[in-house]
């Protein structure tokens, strides 16, 4: 049996998946440990992809080489385009997988690599060398692993305990055994470890349910697709449907609140703001009675409905009051009742933007052990992490995002910059530079590094460099063809509802109109060449919104000065007394790499900046 490896990746998630595959991928020999090996990249809730912040992630997996776009192009049943009354920075895609297959796909992604194997194991400890370096993992078999660097990707394992009201019993998710051993080792490598907790909602059966009392949310029509790679496509075989709480639905949950052990949890937990439980919705708005809820298939072939937005831990004969309360839901029958889930996660300010533990070498952590929620969040992070645990051992330099070139980069500094008290949640509303960093030229951002770390081949980078070379030339082009004001163009431009010319113009300055798109102007531009549709969509993009995306790079200019301004590994923070000792403490917890880091430090206010600044400069 083989036990030596250069990257051991310890859970088979959405995070250990992408940080498996990349260290292969960088021709590392990898070892990823999993509980169950049936369960790889198992959607324990709801198997969907993508949505506001989330899309622009997979996105940037996909350009990193990653797999996540891909296995949801080959499982989807159900996609549309999100944010479309919105402008571009925070457009996307979210889609519907069919539950099983994903899960099956990434499993024949895995085993199609020479270079990794999987084994079947729970980790219970993380060995390290004299020195405190990281040198191997020990199974519950007695098995043992050996390797300089471990990928830790445990998602809600460590101590797990699922809560159904006043039921309470140890797991890692319903049906499987939490990892406790594992949590020991953490705590005696000296990481500091909080707890945490989500919830799941009730499956319902697609035949008990009365559709014809719900509103239809069908497929775009439009040819779509995840991966810069793939191919798109229109999807009819599914639908999402649309349902309403009532004021008998907020009732039943008032009269319950007591019996929520996640609203009134005993333990040191945080709540979940971001994706709350339906009984924290109706606490903190105890006057609304309609509260969204989306019903969404978990497959084509299974009559199992996932009830987005009816998150809930309360007792299982509560559930079967508050569903039968909704309209359309009156009688159904429900398969598997929703259930709270507390677990321990590490504090991530204890690591790295490279993801590695700043006080143990060649440990990495990704996912919902660093305080996060979402599969997408968790392929964003494993990713980086398998990326920078191979580069651990080539002895390169880590691959660390910044936040003007990525929605993980945002995400990753968010985590080891401010760490969190609640499961964090990317949103575009927490991305500063959202028109640069947008969901559809994540290829142009990210492949370039892809390639330079060998995840991705040389014919890869090729067709991402010729669509670059193809926008630019034709942006070019149209800033030189000039459009005549002919009867022909006076009538598109009435019809756009949009002015009337008077003379001569440039095709890009009809083409930055709101109302003209790319299409309209064909018939006056009878020499244009052939374009793929994303090269036509980022024509477009950069002509209309030129003058934005023009000031936010200066904006870029402005945050890259303190970015650039660093700060030695081994400053030491505590003796600075011309700061406030809030920002001292602070500081010398997190030990940022970067003055701009350091900003974003909370308690940190712009004088202890200013007073950073002018010591560095010394």
């Amino acid at each position: 049996m083989e036990k030596d490896y250069d990257v051991i990746v310890i859970g088979g998630g959405h995070a250990g998946c992408e940080a498996a595959y990349a260290s292969a991928r960088m021709g590392e020999k990898t070892l990823l440990l999993t509980t169950t090996i049936h369960h790889l990249a198992l959607m324990p809730c709801n198997p969907a992809i993508g949505g506001p912040g989330k899309g622009q992630v997979v996105r940037e997996v996909d350009a990193l080489g990653g797999l996540m776009a891909k296995v949801t192009d080959l499982s989807t049943i159900h996609i549309r385009k999100v944010n479309t009354g919105k402008g571009p920075a925070v457009q996307t895609l979210r889609a519907q997988t069919q539950r099983d297959l994903y899960s099956l796909i990434m499993r024949n992604f895995l085993e199609s690599m020479s270079n990794l194997h999987i084994f079947q194991g729970e980790a219970t400890e993380i060995l390290q060398d004299e020195k405190g370096k990281v040198k191997g993992v020990k199974v519950k078999n007695q098995t043992t692993f050996f390797a300089p660097a471990v990928v830790l990707c445990t998602g809600t394992f460590l101590n797990g305990v699922i809560k159904i009201g006043e039921l309470s019993y140890p797991a890692g998710r319903q049906g499987e055994f939490p990892s406790i051993d594992l949590v020991s080792s953490l705590h005696q490598m000296g990481l500091q470890l909080g707890r945490l907790n989500t919830c799941t909602p009730p499956r319902l059966d697609r035949r008990t349910i009365d559709f014809s009392s719900l509103q239809e949310q069908k497929s775009d029509e439009e040819p779509l697709c995840f991966s810069f790679t793939g191919y798109p496509q229109v999807y009819k075989e599914a639908s999402v449907f649309i349902a309403h709480t009532s004021k008998k639905t907020c009732d039943i949950i008032k009269a319950n609140f007591h019996r929520s052990p996640l609203l009134y949890s005993v333990a040191d937990t945080s709540s979940v703001r971001e994706c709350p439980s339906l009984e924290d919705k109706v606490y903190r708005f105890p006057e609304r009675d309609n509260h969204l809820l989306f019903l969404e298939p978990e497959g084509k072939e299974s009559n199992e409905i996932y009830v987005q937005g009816l998150f809930t831990s309360l007792p299982e004969e509560i559930q079967w009051e508050i569903v039968h309360s909704i309209a359309g839901l009156e009688q159904a029958h429900i398969i598997r009742p929703g259930y709270g889930i507390e677990y321990d996660y590490v504090l991530p300010d204890q690591l790295r933007a490279s993801l590695e533990c700043r006080e143990i070498p060649g440990l990495f952590l990704a996912g919902q052990i660093n305080g996060t929620s979402g599969y997408e969040e968790a392929a964003g992070q494993g990713i980086i992490a398998g990326i920078n645990a191979a580069s651990y051992i080539k002895g390169q330099p880590p691959l660390i995002l910044r936040r003007d070139e990525s929605y993980i980069g945002v995400m990753i500094d968010d985590l080891v910059t401010k760490g969190v008290d609640e499961p964090y949640r990317l949103r575009t509303g927490k991305v500063e530079f959202r028109l640069v960093v947008r969901h559809s030229n994540a290829d142009l951002r990210l492949e370039p590094y892809a390639y330079e770390r060998g995840i991705i081949s040389k014919k890869e980078y090729e067709r991402v460099e010729e669509k670059r070379e193809e926008i630019q030339k034709e942006i070019e082009r149209l800033s030189h063809l000039i459009i005549l004001p002919t009867s022909q163009l006076q009538s598109l431009l009435a019809q756009k509802g949009t002015n009337p010319i008077r003379e001569a113009i440039k095709a890009s300055a009809l083409l930055a109109r709101p109302e003209i798109n790319y299409r309209d102007l064909a018939p006056f531009d009878p020499e244009r060449p052939f374009l793929e549709p994303q090269v036509i969509e980022e024509v477009e993009i950069e002509i209309k919104y030129r003058g934005y995306i023009e000031r936010q790079k200066r904006e870029i200019e402005e945050f890259k000065k303190m970015e650039n301004k660093t700060i030695p590994p081994n400053f030491d923070f505590s003796s600075l007394q011309v700061i406030s000792r809030e920002a001292r403490e602070k500081l010398q917890k997190v030990k940022p790499a970067t003055l701009g880091q350091a900003a974003r430090v909370a308690g940190v206010t712009p004088s202890d900046i200013a007073a950073l600044y002018i010591l560095l400069e010394k």
